[in-house]
């Protein structure tokens, strides 16, 4: 699925795929990074079907579900 402009611009820019997972890694709820097909820059998105999840969210739902 590719970011409509209007989209990416109300959304927060990270300049790294590092910094994008500090973030996502704090939130209350799930969230994966992904590079912007527009700005080039990485986004935070709640949709995760079929999709690679980070090493931080797996081991959450491990726990959450063990």
């Amino acid at each position: 699925m590719r970011t409509r402009p209007g989209i990416c611009q109300r959304k927060k820019r990270f300049a790294s795929e590092a910094e994008a997972l500090a973030v996502a890694e704090k939130a209350p709820f799930h969230l994966r990074p992904y590079r912007c097909g527009l700005c080039g820059a990485f986004h935070l998105t709640s949709r995760t079907k079929g999709m690679k999840l980070p090493a931080f969210e797996l081991a959450r739902r491990r726990t959450k579900n063990g």
